[in-house]
């Protein structure tokens, strides 16, 4: 294949279906039709003579020889989209660009709505993707590359050149139902020790360090402690502890969203669980990109402690050789 035959905008849909596995998907992210995205693939997959994309029961998988073009092909995006912002800017009222960010489904509940209504006035051709949050080695990795463009939330360890600016500082909190049977609006150390538990445990976060908090707790006062149900997902911790007697320990903002949707009680712990920092994450290639740094701005807008306007950032690997 001659490359000047290469028709450049089959790259980017090339990306699309990449990360999207889905033609249908794909097309939506770019504002195109079914048909014309898969008339594209079908001539990107005559020019590289492979199937680049096969259907199956998990979406579209990417043949080997599109395994190896993913990368170069999504650096090459970034590089010739990064050269054109620095030249023009980043123009919010006129970009279609989608990022894509690491967020938990904590994260989802507690950011996005806030966000979007903020795009949706200030950005209205600017789309997002939230990515389940992998485990720490692949997440450096994926902002390194311009796969994700931000993370937001608790992580208590990213590897590579990255940024971090913390928004705010979070605490734990109880929570169980209205008209429980022995707790009301306080709870104490024994009533914390005799009842049953859920205990929340999100994949790709930090929240490992409270539970051991909780456990010493127990362990220290010579009891055993009753979990009687784990979760992965804030999805269904208001129902659950609307309808039982159990109680969960969760972020306070969780516990927020958890009262507007259910008769649940909000209650100060009797023990002492350090509070956490949220913040953003990006990696040092993009720190000057006019995009990403447009994102990380309404982050702070929105839930920043103070002005973004002077990066207060530090990088971590900085950080941690000083």
């Amino acid at each position: 294949m001659s490359f000047s035959r290469l028709d450049l905008n089959l790259l980017h849909v090339f990306d699309a279906i990449y990360q999207a596995r889905s033609v249908t998907v794909a097309a939506s992210n770019l504002h195109l039709t079914q048909p014309g995205v898969s008339k594209q693939l079908n001539r990107l997959r005559e020019l590289l003579d492979d199937p680049l994309f096969v259907r199956t029961n998990d979406g579209m998988a990417p043949t080997p020889r599109a395994e190896a073009l993913a990368g170069p092909i999504r650096q090459a995006l970034s590089d010739v989209r990064n050269a054109i912002e620095r030249q023009l800017g980043f123009d919010p009222n006129t970009s279609d660009r989608t990022f894509r960010i690491y967020l938990s489904d904590l994260g989802q509940m507690v950011f996005l709505p806030k966000l979007l209504d903020l795009i949706s006035r200030e950005a209205p051709g600017v789309n997002i993707q939230t990515v389940q949050v992998p485990a720490s080695r692949m997440r450096g990795v994926a902002l390194e590359s311009g796969d994700v463009d931000l993370a937001v939330g608790y992580f208590e360890e990213f590897e590579g050149s990255i940024h971090r600016q913390v928004l705010f500082e979070e605490h734990y909190v109880g929570i169980v139902r209205d008209n429980h049977p022995t707790i009301r609006d306080t709870i104490t150390f024994e009533q914390f020790l005799k009842t049953p538990h859920l205990v929340y445990q999100p994949s790709g976060g930090g929240h490992g360090s409270q539970e051991s908090v909780v456990d010493k707790a127990f362990w220290s006062a010579g009891v055993a402690r009753r979990v009687a149900v784990r979760v992965a997902h804030t999805m269904g911790i208001t129902s659950i502890i609307s309808k039982t007697d159990l109680l969960v320990v969760v972020p306070h903002r969780l516990a927020l969203a958890c009262m507007a949707l259910g008769d649940v009680t909000v209650l100060d712990l009797p023990i002492e669980i350090p509070r956490f920092p949220i913040a953003q994450y990006w990696n040092e290639r993009f720190h000057g990109d006019p995009g990403n740094r447009w994102l990380r701005g309404m982050f702070a807008r929105l839930y920043g402690r103070q002005s973004f306007l002077g990066d207060q950032s530090l990088l971590q690997a900085q950080a941690a050789s000083t």
